[in-house]
């Protein structure tokens, strides 16, 4: 494996941070980019929509990578990727160019997660990777609180400024360049085969009933996540009568206490093992849910669900994180942590679609029992499965 650098695991933490950058950074000042390139106004959302396609479609191809050439190569060119075509959107001529970019980017920036725990995997073991994953969720969970703030706050400027952030990306590839050795194990690896045997070997892989159900985790969990994101504000706003800021602030929050769990997760095991931790965080989730429609309205007492619902992501998202990557087959580890990602896009797709389609028939506050009531459901399957 080489020499590991003592900078390892702050180069880990910063690509899994900048990992949520593809829409966090950009969401906040989307009508001023929309203004910018006269786009209309349906048209908008595909800044981010097109960012979640690419990823869907390209980490399985970057999980291949991550396993054949190695996990070092494809983090520079995913860093180099997601910074190269970030800037570049800057001198976008027009908006169909802005979109071509979105995508390219949207595959670099999909691919630093699985890289960053695929590494994780390789350098650590034991107690010491689950803590390793606990940070690494946590400073996913922290980029997620304040990324957004400082979009917003760019955008505010001036758009173009949004995308200048990219650019960061570029000079953690050189650190990353510099810094770190290929963690591939030398004798980890199978794929001296044809990729029709190596495709093989992942679909073997992906039928193993505790690695299928990892994926459910994934998808299961980030839906809940994007069911709170997406609609929550409007929640707060038409119910509550709350403004803006405050639906920023509880988003925050619940982040940050999902944040302070994960950085303590090896705590949380030394009393529970993954199973339990896995239900115990679905079903502080399902609290969280269950609650909202029952605080008094306009009481900050609602904010009591922002922080149940942090405490329960900080729980749970450690322990899939670390199980996933602990259960895989050296030899594809990368492609499977890669589609458990994928997994997560299509979590983070599928809530607003399905729950936005729900709203024509029902009411949020209804839904968000309904939501509760699956991730109740789903705590109970987890513990006893």
């Amino acid at each position: 494996m080489g020499n590991v650098s003592k900078y390892v695991v702050p180069i880990l933490l910063t690509m899994g941070a900048f990992g949520v950058m593809g829409g966090g950074l950009v969401a906040p000042g989307l009508p001023t980019i929309g203004a910018a390139f006269d786009a209309p106004e349906e048209q908008v959302g595909l800044i981010l929509s097109i960012y979640t396609l690419a990823a869907a479609i390209g980490l399985p191809v970057i999980g291949y990578f991550i396993d054949s050439i190695g996990r070092r190569k494809v983090g520079i060119s995913c860093l180099l990727l997601d910074g190269i075509a970030g800037l570049t959107i800057i001198f976008a001529p027009n908006f169909s160019t802005l979109l071509i970019l979105r995508f390219f980017q949207g595959i670099g920036i999909a691919g630093l997660v699985p890289v960053a725990m695929t590494m994780i995997d390789d350098l650590f073991s034991g107690e010491k990777k689950l803590q390793m994953m606990g940070y690494l969720t946590g400073s996913i969970s922290l980029g997620a609180m304040i990324i957004p703030t400082v979009g917003g706050a760019l955008a505010y400027i001036h758009w173009r400024l949004v995308f200048g952030v990219y650019g960061f990306s570029l000079v953690l590839a050189l650190i990353f360049h510099k810094e770190l050795s290929e963690t591939r194990p030398v004798n980890g690896s199978r794929l001296g085969g044809s990729l029709y045997e190596y495709l093989s070997e992942l679909f073997s892989t992906l039928k193993i009933k505790n690695i299928r159900n990892l994926m459910i985790h994934s998808f299961t969990l980030y839906f809940f996540l994007y069911a709170l994101v997406t609609y929550l504000p409007l929640y707060l706003i038409k119910v509550h009568g709350f403004d803006e800021i405050f639906s920023g602030i509880a988003l925050s929050g619940q982040a940050v206490f999902s944040a302070m769990l994960a950085w303590r997760a090896t705590t949380i095991a030394d009393h529970l093992d993954w199973r339990k931790r896995a239900s115990l965080g679905f079903a502080l989730i399902s609290l969280s849910f269950l609650l909202l429609p029952y605080w008094p309205e306009g009481s900050y007492l609602i904010s009591l669900s922002f922080i149940i619902y942090g405490v329960g992501m900080g729980i749970v998202s450690p322990t899939i994180y670390d199980r996933v990557a602990r259960i895989s087959p050296p030899e594809v580890t990368g492609s499977v942590i890669a589609i458990f990602n994928t997994m997560k896009y299509i979590g983070m797709t599928a809530a607003p679609i399905l729950i936005g389609l729900s709203l024509l028939y029902l009411e949020l506050s209804s839904i968000f029992l309904g939501v509760g009531a699956i991730s109740a459901i789903w705590a109970g399957i987890t513990h006893f499965s």
